[in-house]
Order: structure tokens, then sequence, then C-alpha cells
């Protein structure tokens, strides 16, 4: 027996979550199911690694989105799409449940990497409401915690556990934290506000695999050496989770490839969040798996399947960290890409950094430093012919 909607979101993310309200906007009529693989209904993750850990009375409860509490909207959670048949409009869980759609939206974010040991609540990454649980749970004042990662979420995550009076190692192939998206002197500024909380910091390191032995992991490196801890959180990065649609028949290219209407190969079929490659109209082609992207794209995937017709014309998203007083922000690429870099400094270790490629900026990075971003997507757009011209053109708030 197949069930009938009009609208299926795969993905209980924000992208997910962002997509519904937009088509609830637009069409209040028109059947609308939401598919998750998690226990919990769409929420807002960022606290997950911030606010939960630094804001002791701050509200969990506050993270669920408003769209939850629609009765006109089904939600299926605990659930895995088996497979999407494009040419019957049509899904298959794994209990072998059939649901037929007219529009779908491909939105199932990014599966955790891992590295080799055996399944264990003892290791996890943060990346859903369950997995936050599960640490708060297995976690108190002198528990030890290794973290492996050295990006926004395994640093902002190590300074959280480590202000809650946790033993905090962490791991990362850097030889100064995050260099690889900061500038050097930057990178070491950064660095030394966890040097400072008494964050364990090992660097040039790359985790191998882990064992667990009774009630302890142990987290071994490539260079042979083994740390020990109650838990080991991973946060090496993420996969894009294209597998279905793969499998589908739609066009893969790190990420699902849409157009600028977020519409995939098949036409019926949109993607959003961390799946999306997408036409970015300052930057190009390109995926992102940050916070904005999710809710901008998802906007603007739930109008189009709503029957708007409109550009995705959010550029170059936004990133960012807020962690031991240290605000940073960027658009553009920042990581990848880049082939020099200008660094202004406009107040007291507040720097703006235009990242070059090829010539021209390809992405701007603020450090304690609060800009208009709308304007520094300007700027990307349209970059001044030399790029020595660009100190200057971002003024402070």
């Amino acid at each position: 027996m197949t069930q009938s909607y009009k609208y299926i979101i795969l993905g209980g993310g924000m992208a997910g979550a962002h997509a519904a309200y937009q088509i609830r906007q637009h069409d209040q009529e028109g059947s609308l199911l939401v598919i998750s693989q998690e226990v919990d209904k769409p929420y807002f993750r960022p606290p997950l690694s911030k606010e939960f850990w630094t804001e002791p009375h701050y509200s969990k409860e506050s993270i669920f989105y408003d769209i939850n509490n629609d009765e006109s909207i089904d939600f299926l959670l605990k659930t895995t799409v088996a497979k999407i048949i494009p040419d019957q409009q049509k899904i298959v869980t794994d209990q072998g449940e059939n649901y037929s759609y007219n529009k779908l939206l491909y939105a199932p974010g990014g599966e955790p990497k891992w590295i080799p040991g055996p399944d264990s609540e003892r290791v996890l990454a943060m990346r859903t409401l369950d997995d936050y649980r599960n640490l708060e749970g297995l976690t108190s004042k002198d528990s030890k915690v290794i973290v492996v990662g050295g990006g926004w979420v395994g640093a902002e995550l190590a300074a959280g556990l480590k202000v809650n009076d946790i033993d905090v190692s962490l791991v990362f192939p850097d030889d100064v934290l995050n260099k690889k998206r900061l500038p050097l002197e930057i990178a070491e500024k950064f660095q030394e506000a966890f040097l400072e909380i008494g964050v364990s910091l090992v660097n040039n390191a790359y985790a191998d695999s882990y064992r667990v032995e009774g009630d302890q992991v142990i987290l071994s490196l490539e260079n042979g050496q083994e740390l020990t801890a109650d838990v080991l959180v991973l946060g090496i990065g993420l996969d894009p989770r294209v597998e279905l649609a793969e499998a589908a028949g739609l066009e893969v290219d790190n990420g699902v490839v849409a157009n600028e209407y977020l519409q995939s190969s098949d036409p019926n079929i949109y993607a959003a969040g961390d799946v999306v490659s997408y036409p970015d109209v300052i930057i190009g082609r390109n995926r992102f798996g940050h916070e904005d992207q999710a809710e901008q794209s998802g906007d603007t995937a739930g109008r189009n399947m709503a029957g708007l017709q409109e550009v995705y014309g959010h550029g170059a998203p936004l990133s960012y960290t807020d962690v031991l007083g240290i605000s940073i922000e960027g658009v553009g690429e920042l990581s990848r890409n880049r082939d020099d870099e200008i660094i202004e400094k406009v107040v007291d270790d507040g720097y703006i950094v235009y990242y070059l490629s090829k010539g021209k900026p390809s992405g701007i990075l603020t450090y304690n430093v609060k800009v208009d971003m709308d304007q520094a997507r300007e700027i990307l757009a349209n970059p001044p012919a030399n790029p020595e011209d660009l100190p200057g053109m971002l003024k402070p708030m």
C-alpha cells in the first residue's frame, strides 16, 4: 500500500525544517511528510557544541522549531529511506513502506567521518541531540575526553568541556590549531586561548584507530602514541549522504548537483543543506556544510517546491564560531583554493583577512571584528582590480 503526499522532505535537519516552514507559508493545504532517522523532530544544531556547554541556563527546549507543532505536517522519525524511485515518484523505507510524492526534497545531511574501532556509546560524533545527551551522561567533573579534529565544532566542544572542569585532549593534524583556516599569526593567537584554559593540545597528530577496554577508550595515533580517556569524540568532518541519490540516478559530483533553483537532475527532486552542490552566484559551483547554507538553501528549496521559481541568490554562505571570547566569521572560501592572503589589523586583536585565489578575493574572514557581511559578499562579487586596495573597504561596525 502506498501513502501519497504532495511534498516529502527526506531529512529532519535544519535545511528540512526551513523547507517545511516555507512550504507551509506558500501552500497551507498540500500534504507534507518529513522523514528523519533521528529520534527528535527538527531542531537548531549549533548549541550542541556551544551554548549547551557554556551557558548553564540555556533552554534546551528553545532549539526545537515551531513547525514541529504544526498538526498539518506529518513526521516519520527513526526511519531510514532504502531507495528513491524517481520514475514512479516514490520512496521506499527500510521497513518496506511506500510513499509517493509530487515534489521531494533531498536533504539527509552528512555522515560523520569515522576511524576503525568497535561500536561503543563511549565513541561518538557531536552531530545530533542524542550525541549531546550521550556525552553529557558519560561526563562529569574530572572526566577525561579526547576530541579529534581542530575545526570549529571540535574547538568549540573542547573549550566547552574544559570550562566544565572536564579534562580535554584536542587532537589535530596541524602544527598550530586551525592553521588551515586562519593565517599563522592569527592561528597562534587562537591556539593560545586554549592553552591558557588548560586544554591539552596534541598537534601534528592523526587518529588511526581506537579500542574500548571496560569503561576506557584508547585512541591510537599514526605515530604510535596512545591516549586514554572516558569518552572519544570524533570531529573530523562529514561526507555528504549521496548514496540514495546516486542509486536513484541523480547527478552526483561532490554532492547532489542542482541548478540555480536547487532542482536536481530530476526536476521533481530538490536538494538542500550539506548535500547540495549548487552554482553559487558569487564564488561559483560549490558545496557548503554550514548553518547559514542549510537555512538559506532550505528556504529557497521549500519556496520553489511550493510553486515559486526563485533563483538561489544567497552567495558565499556564512560560517562562524564564538569560543573563549573570540568571535570569528567568514564568507566565501576560507580553507581551500587560496593562494595568498592580505591581513588588515583594524583594532587591538581585531583583524580582517582577505583570502586570494588567482589574484582575486575568494573569501573574507573577520577575527574579533564585526562588519557588514553583506558588504563583504559585495566585495567578493565585485572586487577591486588591485587586491592591495582591499584593506579599508570594510569598516568595523
